[in-house]
């Protein structure tokens, strides 16, 4: 038996800037993954640190895929757009993805932050 569930996962290419200098998103696709998705702890919010509100809804996700944090943009790139998860009706944008590979139960963990329909 698996703890694992069929999750919805949304995900951005990345987008590029035309010639006025104008942002344009990339495309998004949609992906199945099996993942155990589960609230996050109180002893857990260190981990998301000062920007853990207690007011905003956190999640771990628990994966055999890597799922695509928020990354900055950095010189001569556009950064890239994280990956939402949507779990219970509400989206979650995620934050960080952890790679546990030691070869006996690999997987990932992820953190992920509730976000409104309109973010994602």
């Amino acid at each position: 038996m698996s703890f694992r569930r069929p999750v919805r996962v949304l995900r951005q290419s990345a987008g590029s800037y035309g010639d006025d200098g104008r942002y344009t998103k990339g495309t998004s696709s949609e992906m199945s993954i099996m993942a155990s998705v589960q609230p996050m702890g109180a002893q857990d919010y260190t981990i998301v640190g000062q920007e853990g509100g207690r007011s905003v809804s956190y999640v771990k996700v628990y994966t055999d895929v890597y799922l695509r944090p928020q990354r900055a943009s950095e010189a001569g790139t556009d950064g890239q757009d994280a990956d939402i998860i949507e779990w219970q009706g509400r989206r979650f944008m995620v934050i960080q993805c952890d790679a546990y590979q030691s070869g006996v139960i690999s997987h990932y963990r992820a953190y992920a932050k509730e976000v409104m329909a309109d973010d994602a």
